[in-house]
């Protein structure tokens, strides 16, 4: 009789143990996404908050990324816009960048204008990582 008590209270604290230590197991664990180092670059050949020149209506901006590269790449974004007003100024679709360092073209830039662009990359491995974004203005000089 004594053993028919024994034994279902003996099994209800054997499962608690079991469920406790798997829930200790899964908490242990390390997040792959939150090891990705923070996102950084540079723009090697522009002035950061400066004004640059542009010799026509075309700009190739060479990006550094200066972080370890993700796996899967980077997401770039970019902004064109007039520096009054703030009008944008459409560029082409740029496809995600698998590799470092890489070249961005700027297009269609009017002749005698200035353009605030605004650049920003983000981790296609970890949406969370991404990095401060960088801002110059660029003046196209020519006349045509």
């Amino acid at each position: 009789m004594l053993l028919k008590t024994w034994i279902p209270a003996f099994l209800v604290l054997l499962l608690i143990t079991i469920v406790s230590c798997k829930k200790k197991h899964n908490e242990t664990q390390p997040d792959n996404n939150n090891q990705e180092e923070a996102l950084a670059f540079e723009l090697p050949e522009v002035q950061l908050q400066k004004y640059n020149i542009a010799q026509d209506s075309s700009f190739a901006l060479k990006v550094n990324v200066t972080s370890k590269f993700p796996g899967k790449g980077v997401k770039v974004t970019l902004n064109v816009a007039t520096e009054t007003g703030l009008i944008p100024l459409v560029q082409d679709d740029i496809p995600n960048i698998t590799a470092n360092p890489f070249t961005i073209n700027l297009k269609h830039l009017k002749p005698l204008k200035t353009y605030q662009i605004t650049i920003g990359l983000a981790s296609l491995d970890n949406s969370a990582n991404v990095a401060t974004p960088k801002v110059f203005f660029l003046t196209n000089k020519s006349d045509q």
